[in-house]
């Protein structure tokens, strides 16, 4: 028996060595013990697509960004509007101006707030995506303004009178209809005084 030890030894060693070389095949096949499942495909996001048209005709552009024509006060620098189109029609748009502001045009977009913009941090407006080169890159310097969804934005400079504005949106998005005060009450007509005469002439006993 003790002859024979060795090569029931051996016998064993070369099973337990080929075990080891099949589970390492198995797994080596299957993508490893941490893999669960076929490998994820990283996405590439599209690129977005051009616009259909854009157009830089300042009076239009401002009408549709500010829903009222410019004012001869109201002198226009800059101004853009993009728009793409589906089967249904206008499915997305985006302007952007560059406005030396008239006084009425400061106090209907400030004071009137026709728009219900918020005062916002500089931070906020720091990215404004694809701008023509002419827009501002940085907004030290401006008051901003911003609507709720941080897509409309004005920037108003604090040392000369210039407003950078711009907006992008799908649709149409109208201005806020500012409240003006209550009409005033018709003047009732006067009453009459009441006296012991009669208000009616009397009857004419000719006329009979």
């Amino acid at each position: 028996m003790k002859k024979r030890l060795p090569i029931l030894l051996t016998a064993t060693a070369a099973t337990a060595v080929l075990a080891v070389a099949a589970w390492m095949g198995r797994h080596a096949l299957s993508g490893g013990p941490e893999d669960s499942g076929p490998a994820a495909v990283a996405t590439v996001p599209r690129p977005e697509r051009p616009p259909d048209s854009i157009g830089t005709d300042p009076a239009t552009v401002f009408q549709k960004a500010f829903w009222r024509r410019p004012t001869p006060q109201d002198r226009i620098l800059h101004a853009e509007r993009r728009e793409w189109t589906d089967g249904d029609g206008l499915s997305k748009w985006q302007w952007f101006l560059a406005v030396e502001p008239s006084p009425e045009l400061v106090k209907y977009l400030r004071e009137d707030n026709a728009f219900g913009l918020i005062p916002a941090g500089s931070g906020s407006a720091g990215a404004v995506s694809r701008a023509p080169a002419w827009f501002p890159e940085k907004t030290d310097g401006f008051d901003i303004l911003q609507n709720a969804a941080g897509t409309m934005t004005l920037l108003f400079s604090k040392t000369a009178n210039q407003l950078y504005a711009t907006d992008s949106g799908g649709g149409f998005r109208p201005a806020i209809a500012v409240s003006a005060p209550p009409p005033r009450p018709a003047a009732r007509p006067a009453t009459p005084a009441r006296g012991r005469l009669p208000l009616t002439p009397p009857p004419n006993p000719s006329s009979r």
